[in-house]
């Protein structure tokens, strides 16, 4: 069995390539700029030598390349899109024209003097071009993780994402909840890389970002029969969970830039005593919170993803560690993912 497991985020896509045949500690590993970081720099190039541009591709995750699209718009050129990317700004088509963007049906609806840049959270050519200089081929079995929040053209995405979030807990809240073969039609960022990985050929997994790095950091516990609390600090959003025999039962989602020592304490004590509300989550700018069960006690808090070390440092979160499964935090939430595609396998064949 060889899998490829991708987990991608805001500033970073963590690459693992798993093969029975290799120690889990020596394999193939990447960490490499994010799509949408490649997409900005692009957009941003583009934009130093005077071109306008035109996004070709599946829909994927907005931050930088939507902030570079602004800011192509401000500094006056034309952004031409055709509808699956122009869903990256927004659900809501008529708000993407609204910023400004030429929403197209094809590329003769754009001027030949426009720059190409193709979206899509994974580039399927350029890693298997990367793997090839290595003399390793791609494999078929590929798990991807994003952050997806769901289409929404009308609600609060914030609200989707929750909703799908607390219906996985409330399934039962283990790995398999969370991991998708073919993800629900309504999360369109997983759809999006389903669809890209399916198209070529390969056999999917499709989960979310904040579980899988959940689950992965969850191999790093000492005595996985006490209940936990691990916390992802990602690089746009924190997750916190709390873990009880091998289920997350209580969860909240916020933005890491608006979480302050102070607050991240107030937060997952509630969330650990169980009087955490989501409406509070919410009309803080964060994404929600849900609570299915809690536990007597916390035995052991793990703490993983790009921004932990600040918070480590703060002392918000006291006898917390930092998680590194299999020896690397970076490739926790491709390790969630192995988990995941280990745990589903049976049931694919």
């Amino acid at each position: 069995m060889s899998l490829l497991a991708i987990d991608v985020g805001a500033g970073t896509q963590d690459i693992l390539l798993f093969q029975e045949d290799v120690p889990l500690e020596g394999s193939t590993k990447m960490v490499l700029p994010s799509r949408t970081v490649l997409v900005a720099k692009r957009i941003k190039e583009a934009g130093e030598v005077g071109l306008d541009i035109f996004l070709r591709g599946p829909t994927m995750g907005g931050g930088a390349c939507t902030r570079a699209v602004r800011g192509h718009l401000a500094a006056g050129w034309r952004v031409y899109a055709i509808p699956s990317a122009a869903a990256t700004f927004n659900d809501n088509l008529e708000r993407v024209a609204a910023m400004g963007v030429s929403i197209v049906q094809d590329e003769s609806d754009v001027p030949p003097s426009a720059q190409i840049i193709e979206t899509g959270d994974v580039d399927l050519a350029a890693l298997g071009s990367a793997l090839q200089l290595f003399d390793i081929d791609l494999p078929a079995d590929i798990a991807v993780a994003v952050q997806d929040h769901g289409f929404s053209p009308e609600r609060s995405n914030r609200l989707v994402r929750f909703e799908h979030m607390a219906a996985a807990i409330a399934s039962g809240g283990g790995l398999q909840a969370f991991a998708y073969r073919e993800p629900p039609p309504e999360m369109s960022r997983m759809k999006a890389v389903y669809d890209v990985l399916a198209g070529a050929g390969c056999r999917p997994l499709l989960m979310d970002t904040g579980p899988a790095a959940v689950f992965g950091a969850a191999r790093d516990l000492q005595d996985d029969r006490r209940p936990a609390l691990i916390v992802n600090f990602g690089n746009g959003h924190t997750v916190a969970t709390v873990l009880d025999e091998g289920r997350i039962t209580a969860l909240f989602e916020h933005h890491t830039a608006d979480l302050t020592p102070a607050k991240l304490r107030r937060y997952v004590r509630r969330l650990c005593n169980g009087t955490l509300r989501g409406e509070e989550i919410f009309q803080d700018g964060g994404h929600g919170a849900y609570i299915e069960s809690v536990p007597e006690a916390i035995g052991e808090t793990l703490v993983t993803g790009p921004q932990r070390q600040s918070f480590l440092a703060s002392g918000a979160l006291p006898g917390a560690r930092a998680a590194a499964p299999a020896g690397d935090m970076m490739i926790a939430g491709c390790i969630g993912l192995l988990s995941a595609w280990k745990a589903r396998e049976d049931l694919w064949r």
